[in-house]
């Protein structure tokens, strides 16, 4: 079942001020509804618009949102809610500064990474506070590239964080940025047989992209995808 908004824009604004008077983040919206956070602030930015079964999910999701808010913008936003006794909730969102390692700076990340490298000699790129919480030593890369697409395309950001070389032997079923030999790769872990035959299988998820095995005195640091931070609209 189709159905055709009565002005893109206006949904827009009141998918902002629904996001308001629920009193959450952007990001804690995403995670909610299992999607990627930076579906919202595109929509949110204009750079992208809301299709029907988004909004659909939101009502699913929250039901205090009033639909017809959503779709006709008639008031109140939420369920319960005494329009004439309204007030706005200031939901001040917190920053911290990341370190960044852009694709130009791939190859000089690889070459000092055992080094004595330090993060603070990066860039850093601004996220979430609570994008960061309960990640230890996080860091965003910038994906090179379409392997791994359609879920993480040429230009997207993710945060990554670093797996103890004690624990590579059971890291599987995810997706993880890798330095092997000279390269700087986000490969996708199937099946771990670094125990066992003293190597690791990465595997792109574009059928197009292949794999390749990198025995395990080759593998120089192994860090998981936690969250995709950004994303160029395709």
């Amino acid at each position: 079942m189709a159905s055709r908004f009565d002005n893109d824009s206006s949904v827009q604004e009141r998918l902002k001020q629904v996001f308001d008077a629920l009193g959450i983040s952007i990001y804690q919206i995403a995670k909610d509804l299992d999607e990627n956070s930076s579906k919202f602030y595109n929509i949110l930015n204009g750079r992208a618009k809301p299709s029907y079964d988004t909004i659909i999910r939101i009502l699913d999701h929250y039901p205090q949102v009033s639909a017809d808010f959503l779709f006709r913008g008639v008031k109140p936003i939420l369920h319960g809610a005494d329009p004439s006794n309204a007030h706005l909730v200031s939901n001040e969102i917190s920053y911290v500064e990341v370190p960044f390692v852009p694709v130009k700076f791939h190859a000089s990340f690889v070459e000092t990474f055992t080094d004595g490298f330090r993060y603070a000699d990066l860039d850093t790129y601004s996220v979430s506070t609570e994008a960061t919480k309960g990640l230890r030593d996080p860091i965003i890369i910038e994906i090179s590239g379409n392997s791994m697409s359609p879920q993480l395309v040429n230009g997207a950001k993710v945060m990554v964080v670093p797996v103890d070389p004690g624990d590579w032997i059971y890291q599987s079923g995810g997706v993880f940025a890798v330095i092997y030999r000279d390269f700087f790769v986000v490969k996708r872990i199937r099946e771990n047989e670094l125990l066992t035959k003293r190597y690791l299988t990465l595997h792109s998820d574009n059928p197009l992209g292949g794999s390749v095995s990198v025995p395990a005195d080759e593998l120089r640091g192994l860090w998981r995808v936690a969250h995709i931070v950004s994303a160029p609209v395709e």
